[in-house]
């Protein structure tokens, strides 16, 4: 018997990822690895399934029929893989050097940083944490391979195989700079409308925050919208010296009003509110070390933003 086309675990997580991304760029890039390696790794699938798996179809890689028969399948294997390992080992955060992987927006990064921090460094110094910039497409790719072990924000796309526990519901509300004229008299919708505006833009992040945009994009005159950013600090930074306006999640608001001496004005918009949470998927639900930063982060994130959701 011949073992020269035999596949492994680690193969067919590749196939599993390049279904997702159907792009063997964006399958490097979640897996960590180069594209030649991925194209040896999809060589050794085709002689396996004795078929071309993925074909260029423009600028992606359209799944095969067979590709697609399998799909699931494979999935099932990966997930049951998981659970094959011996029992897994009680986690001590004290003597742990594990490094843990976080998607967070750029002002919860920042929010975040410090308490998680200070906290690590009273129980558990040689812990490590690493802030993943918000990617829609990577998500659950890297959620699911415990290449990130946690999600923070709002992701309504982020569904399949996924855990949730509730931090805050989060409404929206404009940012100025301290003496602009909307903070002696609240703008009414027609002056709101009416400001040059700063337009934060989270369309390829897989955020909630992509609904409020698009809701401002379409209100706001076209004329209106001076600056675009992808990000919220940006955002604080531009209002501050400026007669802009952005609009931004209230309790964020609250986080950069002070920290760059920003005034907190009403949005008087139609804009969503949307559920605040920590994401992680079910393969690693039981994991001890998984369940400690969870229990951490909603330790930090659940109690600091209730309390400045109440004082709000």
């Amino acid at each position: 018997m011949s073992y020269e086309h035999d596949i492994s675990l680690r193969h067919l997580r590749v196939f599993d990822v390049l279904i997702t991304e159907r792009s063997l760029t964006r399958a490097a890039s979640v897996l960590d690895t180069s594209q030649p390696a991925l194209s040896k790794v999809l060589t050794r699938l085709r002689a396996h399934f004795a078929d071309p798996l993925f074909v260029r179809v423009g600028f992606a890689m359209a799944p095969t029929a067979r590709a697609l028969e399998i799909a699931e399948p494979v999935r099932r294997i990966l997930a049951t893989s998981s659970t094959l390992g011996p029992a897994p080992a009680p986690f001590d955060p004290a003597t742990s050097q594990r490094a843990f992987s976080l998607f967070i927006s750029d002002v919860g990064a920042l929010r975040l940083s410090p308490p998680l921090m200070r906290r690590l460094e009273r129980e558990a110094s040689n812990i490590r944490i690493r802030i993943i910039p918000l990617d829609g497409r990577q998500l659950l790719p890297k959620l699911e391979a415990g290449e990130a072990d946690i999600a923070i924000g709002a992701f309504p796309g982020l569904i399949q195989g996924i855990r949730r526990r509730k931090l805050f519901l989060e409404s929206y509300v404009g940012v100025v700079r301290r003496h602009h004229a909307f903070v002696a008299t609240p703008p009414d919708r027609a002056r709101f409308l009416a400001a040059r505006h700063v337009l934060v833009t989270a369309h390829e992040t897989g955020h909630a925050h992509a609904e409020a945009e698009r809701i401002l994009e379409t209100t706001i005159p076209e004329a209106n919208l001076a600056l675009r950013v992808p990000g919220f600090v940006a955002a604080a930074m531009a209002v501050k010296r400026t007669d802009m306006v952005a609009t931004m999640p209230a309790n964020l608001a609250a986080y950069v009003s002070q920290e760059f001496d920003l005034a907190i004005v009403p949005a008087p918009l139609d804009l969503p509110r949307v559920e605040i949470v920590l994401s992680w998927h079910e393969r690693f639900h039981r994991d001890p070390a998984n369940r400690w930063i969870r229990r951490v982060l909603f330790e930090i994130l659940g109690k600091r933003y209730r309390r400045t959701s109440q004082a709000a």
